[in-house]
Parts: C-alpha cells; structure tokens; sequence
C-alpha cells in the first residue's frame, strides 16, 4: 500500500485523542474554577451589602448620637445660663444688702455728727448767753437773756429764731 501509513495516522488520532482528552480536562477545571470563583464572587458580593448595610446603621447611629450630643449640650447651655441668672440675681441682693447697711450706718454716723455738732453749737450757745449777760448791763441784760433763752430753746426744738423783741 501506498499513501498512508496506518501506524502513524491511528498514532496522529491518539495524538489528537489525548489532547482533545487534556483540553477537556483543562476546560473542566476551568470550569470548576470559575465557578468557585462565581461563587467566591457571590460571597464577596453578599458581604460587601452586608458591610454596607452595617455602614449605613453606624452612619445612622452616628447621626443619631450627634443630635443627642447637641440636644445635652444645649441642655447644659441652658442649665449653665439659668445658673448665672440666678448668681446675678443673688448678687444683686447681696449688692442691695449691702450698700442698705451702708446707708444705715452712713445714717447713724450722720445722726450721731449732728447730734454731736448740736451739742456744742448749745456749748456755744450757752457760753454766748453767758458772756452778753457777765457784759450787759442790768435792765439790757434781762432783754438779752430772754432773747438767749429764746435761742436756746428754737435750738433744741429745731426752730428758727423769732428775732429780737
């Protein structure tokens, strides 16, 4: 026979034969591969939402502490504001109580001058009186102590002179 040598065409069709048979078993593993990645994708995918969702209650949370953090610290500008109002005002009364003792003792220093100034305005007074009667003479001299009793007497009771007589 001439042409084909049949040894090496079945030997070429086992050739092919076993590469056909390796790229089935690549193209299974391949598969097989892509799927666990497929899968392994799938997984991912899951567990990115999950993530995600986490993401968006701690985004939530976190907003939500924010509001009530602003809601303590108004709350505490409050309580701080009511506190200094209520110092003002006791130290306004304090301050009223104060200068209320300050005027009472101003008053009584004052009242105690004057009485001390009346006393020795009646000293001198009464020692006047008694120089104008030691030089008047002795029908003047009655004139002027009744006049000087006069004084005297408008002195304690806070009333003007009425003059000479």
């Amino acid at each position: 026979m001439r042409g084909l040598d049949a040894g090496r065409v079945y030997g070429y069709l086992d050739l092919l034969a076993e590469q056909v048979q390796a790229t089935e078993r690549e193209l299974g593993e391949s598969r097989a591969q892509n799927d666990r990645l497929q899968a392994e994708l799938q997984r991912m995918k899951a567990e990115l939402d999950q993530y995600e969702q986490a993401g968006d209650r701690v985004n939530e949370q976190v907003v939500q502490l924010f509001s009530q953090a602003q809601l303590v610290v108004e709350e505490m500008v409050q309580d701080v504001s009511r506190d200094a109002r209520e110092r003002i005002g006791e130290a306004r009364a304090q301050e009223r109580k104060i200068v209320a003792e300050a005027m009472d003792t101003a008053g009584q220093q004052v009242r105690s001058y004057a009485q001390s100034a009346q006393a020795q305005m009646q000293g001198i007074v009464d020692s006047f009186a008694t120089e104008v009667d030691r030089l008047g003479e002795a029908g003047s001299r009655k004139n002027l102590l009744d006049d000087s009793h006069g004084w005297k007497a408008n002195l304690r009771n806070g009333t003007e002179s009425p003059g000479p007589t």
